[in-house]
Protein backbone atom coordinates (compact mmCIF):
# COMPACT_ATOMS: atom_id res chain seq x y z
CA UNK A 1 0.00 0.00 0.00
CA UNK A 2 1.36 3.31 -0.47
CA UNK A 3 2.55 5.91 1.91
CA UNK A 4 0.35 8.92 2.16
CA UNK A 5 2.01 12.25 1.70
CA UNK A 6 0.87 15.78 3.27
CA UNK A 7 1.83 19.15 1.30
CA UNK A 8 0.75 22.57 2.22
CA UNK A 9 0.51 24.77 0.16
CA UNK A 10 0.36 29.02 0.27
CA UNK A 11 -0.73 31.43 -2.42
CA UNK A 12 0.88 34.51 -1.07
CA UNK A 13 -0.85 36.85 -3.32
CA UNK A 14 -4.31 34.38 -3.72
CA UNK A 15 -3.83 33.50 -7.37
CA UNK A 16 -3.04 30.07 -8.25
CA UNK A 17 -0.47 31.09 -10.68
CA UNK A 18 0.81 33.53 -8.30
CA UNK A 19 3.78 33.04 -5.49
CA UNK A 20 3.53 29.96 -3.68
CA UNK A 21 5.10 27.91 -0.77
CA UNK A 22 4.96 24.73 -0.37
CA UNK A 23 6.00 22.07 2.39
CA UNK A 24 5.61 18.48 2.87
CA UNK A 25 4.22 17.32 5.95
CA UNK A 26 7.50 17.18 9.37
CA UNK A 27 10.08 18.35 6.26
CA UNK A 28 12.47 21.91 7.55
CA UNK A 29 12.63 22.45 3.69
CA UNK A 30 10.45 24.79 1.98
CA UNK A 31 10.10 25.39 -1.56
CA UNK A 32 9.56 28.67 -3.50
CA UNK A 33 7.59 29.13 -6.96
CA UNK A 34 8.03 32.68 -8.27
CA UNK A 35 7.34 33.97 -11.80
CA UNK A 36 10.06 35.94 -12.86
CA UNK A 37 7.37 39.19 -12.82
CA UNK A 38 6.63 38.60 -9.01
CA UNK A 39 10.53 38.48 -8.28
CA UNK A 40 10.58 41.75 -5.97
CA UNK A 41 7.47 41.18 -4.62
CA UNK A 42 8.65 37.88 -3.50
CA UNK A 43 11.35 39.49 -1.72
CA UNK A 44 9.25 40.36 1.27
CA UNK A 45 8.45 37.04 2.16
CA UNK A 46 10.13 35.38 5.39
CA UNK A 47 12.32 32.50 4.68
CA UNK A 48 13.32 33.52 1.58
CA UNK A 49 16.92 34.32 2.28
CA UNK A 50 18.20 30.65 3.62
CA UNK A 51 20.63 28.73 1.27
CA UNK A 52 19.33 25.85 -0.86
CA UNK A 53 19.25 24.78 -4.59
CA UNK A 54 17.11 26.39 -6.85
CA UNK A 55 15.10 25.68 -10.67
CA UNK A 56 15.37 28.66 -13.61
CA UNK A 57 12.88 26.97 -16.08
CA UNK A 58 11.09 28.42 -19.52
CA UNK A 59 7.48 26.74 -20.05
CA UNK A 60 6.64 26.02 -23.80
CA UNK A 61 3.04 26.08 -24.68
CA UNK A 62 1.82 23.13 -23.27
CA UNK A 63 3.33 24.65 -19.66
CA UNK A 64 6.24 21.87 -19.92
CA UNK A 65 9.55 22.43 -18.83
CA UNK A 66 11.69 23.36 -22.19
CA UNK A 67 14.64 25.07 -20.60
CA UNK A 68 16.30 24.60 -17.22
CA UNK A 69 18.69 26.02 -15.13
CA UNK A 70 19.50 24.63 -11.81
CA UNK A 71 21.62 26.73 -9.10
CA UNK A 72 22.68 26.85 -6.12
CA UNK A 73 22.55 29.81 -3.47
CA UNK A 74 23.81 30.95 0.31
CA UNK A 75 21.55 33.85 0.47
CA UNK A 76 18.04 32.81 -0.89
CA UNK A 77 16.17 34.78 -3.84
CA UNK A 78 18.96 37.76 -3.55
CA UNK A 79 20.78 34.73 -6.12
CA UNK A 80 18.60 35.75 -8.51
CA UNK A 81 19.08 39.27 -9.00
CA UNK A 82 22.37 38.02 -11.30
CA UNK A 83 20.21 35.76 -13.17
CA UNK A 84 17.03 38.76 -13.77
CA UNK A 85 19.97 40.45 -15.47
CA UNK A 86 22.44 38.38 -16.69
CA UNK A 87 19.90 35.28 -18.39
CA UNK A 88 16.92 36.51 -20.60
CA UNK A 89 15.26 32.35 -21.38
CA UNK A 90 13.08 31.98 -17.55
CA UNK A 91 10.07 33.03 -16.84
CA UNK A 92 9.83 31.13 -13.48
CA UNK A 93 12.24 30.39 -10.22
CA UNK A 94 11.73 27.35 -7.90
CA UNK A 95 13.93 27.48 -4.90
CA UNK A 96 14.20 24.86 -2.02
CA UNK A 97 15.74 26.41 0.99
CA UNK A 98 16.46 25.10 4.46
CA UNK A 99 18.11 26.27 7.45
CA UNK A 100 21.96 26.20 7.46
CA UNK A 101 22.03 22.88 9.38
CA UNK A 102 19.96 21.14 7.12
CA UNK A 103 21.72 22.55 3.77
CA UNK A 104 25.11 22.86 5.06
CA UNK A 105 28.00 24.18 1.96
CA UNK A 106 28.54 20.35 1.04
CA UNK A 107 25.11 19.35 1.14
CA UNK A 108 23.90 21.80 -1.17
CA UNK A 109 26.99 21.68 -3.69
CA UNK A 110 26.50 17.95 -3.64
CA UNK A 111 22.35 18.62 -4.61
CA UNK A 112 23.11 20.88 -6.99
CA UNK A 113 25.75 18.88 -8.86
CA UNK A 114 23.40 15.74 -8.63
CA UNK A 115 20.02 17.92 -9.55
CA UNK A 116 22.10 18.81 -13.11
CA UNK A 117 23.21 15.21 -13.54
CA UNK A 118 19.46 13.85 -13.62
CA UNK A 119 18.00 16.86 -15.18
CA UNK A 120 20.57 16.26 -18.29
CA UNK A 121 20.05 12.29 -17.59
CA UNK A 122 16.35 12.94 -18.03
CA UNK A 123 16.41 13.96 -21.77
CA UNK A 124 12.70 15.64 -20.80
CA UNK A 125 14.32 19.65 -21.93
CA UNK A 126 17.34 21.68 -22.51
CA UNK A 127 19.20 21.93 -19.52
CA UNK A 128 21.18 24.94 -20.11
CA UNK A 129 24.01 24.79 -17.16
CA UNK A 130 27.11 24.52 -19.70
CA UNK A 131 29.82 24.45 -16.79
CA UNK A 132 29.80 21.07 -14.54
CA UNK A 133 30.36 21.70 -10.88
CA UNK A 134 33.59 20.87 -9.80
CA UNK A 135 32.17 19.59 -6.55
CA UNK A 136 32.48 15.85 -5.69
CA UNK A 137 30.14 13.83 -3.70
CA UNK A 138 31.35 13.01 -0.32
CA UNK A 139 29.81 8.89 0.30
CA UNK A 140 28.32 9.83 3.47
CA UNK A 141 26.32 13.20 2.30
CA UNK A 142 25.19 10.71 -0.95
CA UNK A 143 22.41 9.01 1.23
CA UNK A 144 21.18 12.83 2.71
CA UNK A 145 21.18 14.24 -1.05
CA UNK A 146 19.41 11.50 -2.24
CA UNK A 147 16.62 11.57 -0.03
CA UNK A 148 16.04 15.80 -0.53
CA UNK A 149 16.09 15.11 -4.08
CA UNK A 150 13.41 12.54 -3.96
CA UNK A 151 11.68 15.07 -2.17
CA UNK A 152 12.18 17.71 -4.74
CA UNK A 153 11.15 15.20 -7.21
CA UNK A 154 7.87 14.59 -5.52
CA UNK A 155 7.51 18.26 -5.07
CA UNK A 156 7.94 19.37 -8.60
CA UNK A 157 5.65 16.51 -9.76
CA UNK A 158 2.66 17.99 -8.00
CA UNK A 159 2.93 20.81 -10.28
CA UNK A 160 3.57 19.36 -12.91
CA UNK A 161 6.91 19.33 -13.39
CA UNK A 162 9.04 15.98 -14.64
CA UNK A 163 12.25 15.40 -13.02
CA UNK A 164 12.55 11.19 -13.79
CA UNK A 165 14.16 9.79 -16.72
CA UNK A 166 11.83 9.49 -19.77
CA UNK A 167 13.18 5.76 -20.65
CA UNK A 168 13.29 4.60 -17.33
CA UNK A 169 9.70 4.99 -16.77
CA UNK A 170 8.34 3.47 -19.52
CA UNK A 171 7.10 0.10 -20.11
CA UNK A 172 8.44 -0.76 -23.80
CA UNK A 173 5.29 -2.96 -23.97
CA UNK A 174 3.37 0.45 -23.69
CA UNK A 175 5.55 2.37 -26.62
CA UNK A 176 2.82 3.24 -29.31
CA UNK A 177 3.51 4.50 -32.98
CA UNK A 178 2.30 6.59 -35.49
CA UNK A 179 3.19 6.30 -39.04
CA UNK A 180 2.20 8.36 -41.84
CA UNK A 181 4.44 9.70 -44.95
CA UNK A 182 7.40 8.32 -44.31
CA UNK A 183 7.17 9.85 -40.68
CA UNK A 184 7.42 7.43 -37.17
CA UNK A 185 6.45 9.07 -34.01
CA UNK A 186 6.77 7.21 -30.66
CA UNK A 187 4.66 7.57 -27.96
CA UNK A 188 3.42 6.59 -24.37
CA UNK A 189 -0.39 7.14 -23.22
CA UNK A 190 -0.51 7.91 -19.34
CA UNK A 191 -3.98 9.05 -19.44
CA UNK A 192 -3.80 12.50 -18.20
CA UNK A 193 -0.78 13.44 -20.83
CA UNK A 194 0.65 11.80 -23.66
CA UNK A 195 4.30 11.79 -23.86
CA UNK A 196 5.79 12.00 -27.65
CA UNK A 197 9.40 10.14 -26.25
CA UNK A 198 12.61 11.04 -28.06
CA UNK A 199 13.79 9.56 -31.52
CA UNK A 200 10.42 10.46 -32.86
CA UNK A 201 10.74 11.94 -36.32
CA UNK A 202 9.14 15.04 -37.12
CA UNK A 203 7.51 15.96 -39.75
CA UNK A 204 7.92 19.84 -40.60
CA UNK A 205 7.31 19.97 -43.82
CA UNK A 206 3.61 20.45 -43.22
CA UNK A 207 2.09 22.64 -40.69
CA UNK A 208 0.16 22.21 -37.52
CA UNK A 209 -3.27 23.35 -38.10
CA UNK A 210 -3.13 24.74 -34.41
CA UNK A 211 -0.25 27.90 -34.38
CA UNK A 212 0.80 26.94 -30.99
CA UNK A 213 2.96 23.83 -32.22
CA UNK A 214 4.42 25.61 -35.08
CA UNK A 215 5.82 27.90 -32.73
CA UNK A 216 7.07 24.90 -30.28
CA UNK A 217 8.43 23.51 -33.28
CA UNK A 218 10.40 26.48 -33.74
CA UNK A 219 11.97 27.09 -30.30
CA UNK A 220 12.77 23.28 -30.44
CA UNK A 221 15.27 23.62 -33.90
CA UNK A 222 16.93 26.47 -32.21
CA UNK A 223 17.08 24.92 -29.09
CA UNK A 224 18.56 21.66 -30.25
CA UNK A 225 15.75 19.97 -29.00
CA UNK A 226 14.67 19.03 -32.63
CA UNK A 227 17.78 18.38 -35.03
CA UNK A 228 18.17 17.51 -38.93
CA UNK A 229 19.39 13.35 -39.71
CA UNK A 230 19.74 13.76 -43.39
CA UNK A 231 16.39 14.63 -44.73
CA UNK A 232 14.54 13.92 -41.33
CA UNK A 233 13.80 15.83 -38.41
CA UNK A 234 14.59 13.91 -35.49
CA UNK A 235 13.31 14.84 -31.63
CA UNK A 236 15.91 14.65 -28.88
CA UNK A 237 13.88 15.62 -26.06
CA UNK A 238 10.17 13.52 -24.58
CA UNK A 239 7.69 16.19 -24.92
CA UNK A 240 4.17 15.74 -23.05
CA UNK A 241 1.23 16.83 -24.50
CA UNK A 242 -2.13 16.76 -22.88
CA UNK A 243 -4.30 14.99 -25.12
CA UNK A 244 -3.63 12.28 -28.19
CA UNK A 245 -4.18 14.41 -30.89
CA UNK A 246 -2.16 17.16 -29.45
CA UNK A 247 0.67 14.62 -29.69
CA UNK A 248 0.06 13.24 -33.22
CA UNK A 249 -0.75 16.70 -34.51
CA UNK A 250 2.99 18.02 -33.57
CA UNK A 251 4.67 15.26 -34.93
CA UNK A 252 2.50 14.68 -38.25
CA UNK A 253 1.24 18.27 -38.66
CA UNK A 254 -1.97 19.16 -40.21
CA UNK A 255 -5.24 18.09 -37.70
CA UNK A 256 -5.04 14.46 -36.81
CA UNK A 257 -7.34 12.67 -34.41
CA UNK A 258 -4.70 10.69 -32.40
CA UNK A 259 -6.82 8.24 -30.96
CA UNK A 260 -6.96 6.50 -34.05
CA UNK A 261 -3.11 7.57 -35.30
CA UNK A 262 -1.70 6.13 -31.99
CA UNK A 263 -0.97 2.22 -32.29
CA UNK A 264 0.76 -0.28 -30.42
CA UNK A 265 2.76 -3.28 -31.88
CA UNK A 266 -0.31 -5.14 -33.08
CA UNK A 267 -1.47 -2.43 -34.98
CA UNK A 268 -4.44 -2.13 -32.45
CA UNK A 269 -5.41 1.50 -32.06
CA UNK A 270 -5.24 3.93 -28.54
CA UNK A 271 -9.28 4.12 -29.06
CA UNK A 272 -9.48 0.38 -29.17
CA UNK A 273 -6.86 -0.03 -25.90
CA UNK A 274 -8.65 2.25 -23.84
CA UNK A 275 -11.86 3.24 -24.84
CA UNK A 276 -13.75 0.03 -25.73
CA UNK A 277 -13.85 -3.15 -23.81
Amino acid sequence: MAISKKLEIIYHNGQPDGIRSLRKHLSTMTTYIIPRTLLSEAKGLTGVIRPGIYYLINEDTQNNIAQIYIGQTRNGITRLDDHNRSKDFWNKAILFLADKKTFSLDIISGLEEYAIIKARESKRYKVENTVNPKYEIDEYDLASIEEIYEEIKFIMATQGYKLDNSEESINSAAVLHTTRNGIKGLGVYAGDRFDVLEGSEINLSKEVNLPKYNKMRKELLTSGGIVSDGEKHILTVTLSFKTPSGASDFVLGGSTNGWIEWKNTDGVTLNDLYRKG
